[in-house]
């Protein structure tokens, strides 16, 4: 028989799971007669004081731990290695440290399974909504990070808005035919990256036309495959890519056929990661602020370990166009 959750002791005694935590821990304001009620209640299911004292929510570890599909890169100067060193710097700021670990499913990750952490920070946008929701269920404070989810908290970029913009720019210089390519759009960011482009496009009286979409495959050759697809079937003079490896391999293909950024194609990536200024030509791009949002996280992630009966809060970060030589406009200083 499985052992029951704080989410059925919270459903039988009709109040949050944030109420049913601290009545059984004994730590925050409870009314007196809602935590015999919760009690009686935990002790008819069977939540003994074993469970209590192995229950995350109960106790306080000092720790946080970050979790993130093992299918994202960590190195250094990627997206999320950037924030992986952000979310660890302002930790260590309020003497916290981070327990880390990289999921491949549903199953819960043996720091949740044994209550390492006082919370959690889930990083990206490939965790299982499952998974997610299931450890939403279990009381543990947490939240999303370049990811959202109705009901949960969450910090992450405006990707509609950052791709309208960049759209825009594009059509401002002139162009009418605006491809848009990316490595899968089985992603969320990259979706909404896609929809921010057709919005721009509606925007300005432009037609869309699918045969300027392409997705590539994951990895690093991902753009340009998608690149190479897109040029098999259409010649855009413009493209926005999802993110700047996307951009960056996009670039490559460009030149295989033989020609030019931005001559001939112009290019607008997303992210502003360190590769950008490092491309040839310089990649314009929209600039995403990884260490503010890791900052925002964390910040949000410590109230919610000392206050955690909050309604769920949603920070939307804006992004900024960063303006170098691939799309063919004079590049102002960053």
């Amino acid at each position: 028989m499985s052992r029951p959750t704080l989410k059925a002791i919270a459903q039988q005694a009709g109040v949050s799971v944030a109420t049913v935590s601290r009545a059984l821990s004994g730590r925050g304001r409870v009314d007196p007669v809602t935590r015999q009620r919760i009690l009686r209640i935990a002790e008819e299911l069977g939540y003994g004081p074993d469970m209590a004292a192995r229950s995350l929510v109960l106790r306080r570890t000092e720790n946080v731990g970050l979790l993130i599909h093992a299918l994202q890169p960590l190195s250094p100067h990627t997206f999320y290695g950037e924030i992986l060193t952000a979310v660890e710097r302002e930790l260590r700021r309020h003497r916290y440290h981070l327990h880390f670990a990289a999921v491949e499913d549903e199953a819960l990750p043996p720091l949740i399974k044994e209550n390492r952490v006082d919370g959690l920070l889930l990083v990206g946008c490939d965790l299982p909504a499952t998974l997610i929701r299931s450890l939403k269920d279990r009381g543990v404070p947490l939240v999303l990070v370049d990811n959202h989810l109705p009901g949960i908290d969450s910090v992450f970029t405006d990707n509609v808005g950052g791709a309208f913009q960049a759209t825009a720019h594009l059509i401002r210089l002139g162009h009418r035919r605006i491809a848009f390519v990316a490595e899968t759009l089985d992603n969320l960011s990259f979706r909404e990256r896609f929809e921010g482009y057709r919005q721009a496009l509606e925007a300005h009286g432009l037609p869309f036309d699918p045969a300027l979409v392409a997705e590539g495959e994951r990895g690093f050759e991902g753009g340009s495959v998608a690149m190479q697809r897109l040029l098999e079937r259409a010649r855009p003079t413009a493209v926005v890519a999802a993110n700047d490896p996307t951009a960056a391999s996009a670039m490559r293909a460009i030149r295989a056929y033989g020609l030019r950024v931005p001559d001939d194609i112009a290019v607008v990536g997303f992210d502003d990661d360190p590769l950008a200024v490092h491309t040839d030509p310089p990649l314009t791009t929209m600039r995403v602020f990884r260490p503010k949002m890791a900052a925002l996280a964390v910040a949000r992630l410590l109230d919610l370990i000392q206050h955690p009966e909050q309604p769920a809060l949603h920070i939307r970060m804006e992004t900024q166009l960063i303006i170098r030589q691939s799309c063919g406009s004079p590049p102002i200083p960053s």
